[in-house]
């Protein structure tokens, strides 16, 4: 299984930091230029505990269709997300917003997946 981690500093409290990361509309805005859109599940806000959401989108020429869902919440601290349907074999997503001592949040987004054919 694979596994990277990227950390982001960001100018506003973990809150709201967390309450924009579970947003879906934004989201989708952030990603415009893939024409990710949502297809199932949560259409608009903010995705909560047990929230599914199915994406469509291509990348890298490939059209794909995801399907994940919230499967952990600790408000203002964490939340994860993770695949249930899918092109991964796994994908399990952990968001963490650490407060950085200044007002701000140190946003750390831990990815673990496993490609479909090994």
């Amino acid at each position: 299984m694979k596994h990277f981690e990227t950390v982001t500093p960001i100018a506003a409290p973990p809150a709201v930091v967390f309450d924009l990361s579970l947003d879906v509309d934004l989201h989708t805005a952030s990603m415009a230029r893939s024409g990710e859109r949502i297809i199932g599940g949560v259409h608009t806000g903010r995705m909560a505990l047990g929230d599914h959401v199915t994406w469509e989108a291509r990348h890298f020429g490939i059209k794909w269709r995801m399907t994940s869902c919230i499967s952990a919440y600790e408000k203002p601290g964490s939340f994860v997300d993770e695949q249930v349907a899918g092109p991964f074999r796994r994908w399990h997503h952990t968001h963490r917003f650490v407060p950085d001592g200044r007002g701000g949040t140190v946003m750390h987004d831990e990815i673990q997946f496993a490609a479909p054919f090994g």
